[in-house]
């Protein structure tokens, strides 16, 4: 399946004639086809279970169609595929040579690795060790640590410093916790030591050391992965907090940090495991077997990043693993790729920002208006929402000096200056403020084909990426109801700004308490209704749902519902519809948000069970099912009546925004 052009800006009909949304006739019928009727169940009643009315015939399926999510998995490996083979950037031109020369004869990047490898082998003392670490990281390794972006208190780029991580295998067996699969994971790559001349005992020896090394570098990385799922309120000191700061500093320096970088405390590091782990490396020189583990791990690292560029060792190096793999390393000229070669205009991203500016101010109003909220804290909330800052799709100016230069006619040479780019551009953005060229730090950290969009406090920053944008999932050839319940998104992003924890940060990104004592205390009366609503629901049969871990995810899918169902209610009143085909558009909607999250784990209770466990989002059917018993529209235009399962009487539907 290929993902069909997207034609933003060239619509059969006149309804969006420029990807925008104020300059359109005002036709009073919906004359764009509308799909997500025709899996409706009519023997399940909407109150009882909006989700399984709207959905009932493809849950019935003995073989279901794939949602959007899935269609999505599978087609944006499709692009991805398509541009590496097909892309003529001067690199990937490059790239794709070396491939070919490297498929036919890898002897020369089996020569590099190996002696990186040799030099590395070589290393038997604390200085030579330093000195080892040192040039892996200006080659663009990041053994045992790496700099990644960060933001905190409103600018971006800040270096977080966090565990390496490098292999896609180990830090997926790192976030389930699962020790014995990381083990294997590391004991398998070194038995591909004996084709590079190592002893079976000696690769014994550095398989035993690796794995010791990278399940302590794992523990610290749990920390970043909690970061990511928790990211509110932030801890990270820059010193350790041992009083051992010149040697955690002696480490960042060997990382490239500068003397005035270090004074100045932009490098930051994010867990007391991580500086733990900081220290043991630099107390490694007074012990010679902690020196034998730290070079052996590195062997290991090396031996990890560089073996999919050896195809006469690795069996598994096809031209296009070989090909993604020297891509992975480089994060923001891939998505400049991905980008220049998809096509902008198939990237709704003018239409996406004028409704996101529609949703901003529809927002401030809300704010204005709320009855349970003193006059000093709305100053606060507009404030923070008119600085809020928003990148949608792809930047509007690409940074040239990020490109990387390619030099040589060595696939692995090439690869490390894919590496040694991407080092540069986390280096170019470190301290650099929210507002200047943020799309510097968000390429860099993003992938292309994600479907996904997300917000940062620390940055005041919402990021809606292409894949979300595009077909199939946001579709111009549909009714706009469809293409309104995708906007749901934008407001949910938006709305984390507001959320339990968001609401703790202000306008720039600081943590701090911008809440009347008075108001605090409503915000809060409202978290806890929103709380008890979710903890009515259940996960599976016999599983209840944990209001509490899924509250900020909650709030801010009722905030996304609030403001995207009010702009299409602006819309649809500038087009002129009105009574009855005014409501059939608003059920519309309503159907399109329960396909919008339409998902294929909603079949499998053992998946369902373990995203309980790991997943702060309510499980779909509840996003559906909960939002839904908030909607005042939705109890009219579905006739729901108090002996539905899912009826709430009017004056239990908690209002917060």
């Amino acid at each position: 399946m290929t993902l069909a052009a997207v034609l933003c800006c060239a619509m059969t009909t006149p309804m969006l004639t420029s990807c925008a949304i104020e300059d359109n006739p005002a036709p009073v019928t919906d004359y764009k086809p509308f799909p997500y009727d025709s899996e409706i169940d009519n023997s399940v009643r909407p109150g009882d279970d909006f989700y399984r009315y709207a959905l009932g015939q493809w849950f019935n399926s003995s073989d279901p169609a794939p949602s959007i999510f899935e269609q999505i998995v599978n087609e944006m490996p499709l692009i991805f595929n398509n541009m590496l083979n097909t892309s003529n950037d001067p690199v990937m031109v490059t790239l794709r040579s070396q491939v070919d020369q490297t498929l036919n004869d890898d002897s020369k990047n089996k020569a590099l690795l190996s002696e990186r490898l040799q030099m590395l082998e070589q290393v038997t003392t604390g200085d030579q060790l330093n000195a080892a670490f040192a040039n892996l990281h200006s080659l663009g390794y990041s053994p045992l640590f790496r700099l990644i972006p960060f933001a905190i208190e409103g600018k971006l780029g800040i270096n977080l410093i966090t565990s390496g991580a490098m292999t896609r295998e180990v830090t997926s067996f790192a976030a389930r916790n699962d020790k014995e699969s990381l083990d294997s994971a590391v004991t398998a790559y070194c038995s591909h030591l004996d084709a590079l001349g190592f002893s079976q005992e000696r690769i014994a020896q550095i398989t035993e050391n690796a794995i010791k090394i990278e399940n302590i570098e794992m523990q610290a990385f749990e920390y970043a992965l909690e970061l990511a799922r928790h990211p509110q309120p932030i801890t990270v000191t820059r010193r350790a907090s041992s009083g051992d700061e010149q040697k955690e500093d002696a480490v960042f320096k060997m990382m490239g940090a500068t003397d005035q970088e270090l004074k100045e405390q932009v490098l930051f590091t994010s867990s007391i495991g991580i500086d733990s782990l900081i220290l043991d490396f630099a107390d490694a020189a007074q012990s010679p077997s902690n020196v034998e583990a730290f070079r052996d791990y590195m062997i290991y690292n090396v031996l990890a990043q560089d073996l999919p560029f050896v195809p006469s060792i690795n069996k598994q190096a096809d031209r296009m693993n070989m090909l993604k793999s020297a891509l992975q390393y480089n994060k923001y000229y891939k998505y400049r790729l991905l980008t220049e070669s998809y096509g902008k205009d198939n990237i709704c991203k003018q239409q996406c920002q004028d409704i996101m500016e529609q949703m901003r101010k529809n927002f401030i109003r809300r704010v204005d208006n709320l009855d349970w909220m003193s006059a000093s804290t709305k100053v606060e909330a507009r404030k923070k929402a008119e600085a809020m800052k928003f990148y949608i799709g792809y930047p509007d100016q690409w940074n040239d000096k990020l490109t990387p230069k390619i030099e040589g006619d060595v696939l692995l040479a090439t690869v490390t200056q894919l590496r040694q780019n991407a080092v540069q551009t986390i280096s170019s953005i470190r301290g650099r403020n929210a507002d200047v060229l943020g799309w510097d730090l968000w390429a860099s950290m993003a992938q292309f084909t994600t479907d996904n969009a997300f917000y940062l406090s620390t940055a005041n920053s919402l990021v809606i990426l292409p894949a979300w944008i595009c077909k199939p999932r946001f579709n111009n050839d549909l009714s706009e109801a469809a293409v309104y319940a995708v906007t749901t998104t934008f407001g949910h992003e938006f709305c984390h700004g507001f959320d339990a924890g968001g609401a703790k940060y202000d306008e720039n990104g600081y943590y701090r308490d911008w809440w009347a004592p008075v108001d605090q205390a409503a915000f809060q009366a409202k978290q806890q209704i929103m709380i008890d609503l979710y903890n009515q629901l259940e996960v599976y049969p016999g599983l209840m749902a944990d209001g509490q871990k899924t509250l900020r995810e909650n709030m801010a899918d009722y905030g996304g519902q609030e403001l995207a169902l009010e702009c299409y209610k602006q819309r649809l009143t500038n087009q002129g519809f009105k009574g009855a085909q005014y409501d059939e558009q608003i059920k519309k909607f309503f159907l399109s948000f329960a396909h919008l999250w339409k998902e294929e784990r909603e079949l499998d209770n053992e998946m369902l069970e373990y995203l309980y466990e790991v997943d702060t989002h309510s499980a779909a059917h509840n996003r559906v099912n909960g939002m839904m018993r908030l909607q005042d529209d939705w109890y009219r235009l579905y006739d729901v009546k108090p002996t539905d399962k899912l009826y709430l009487a009017p004056e239990d539907r908690v209002k917060i925004w």
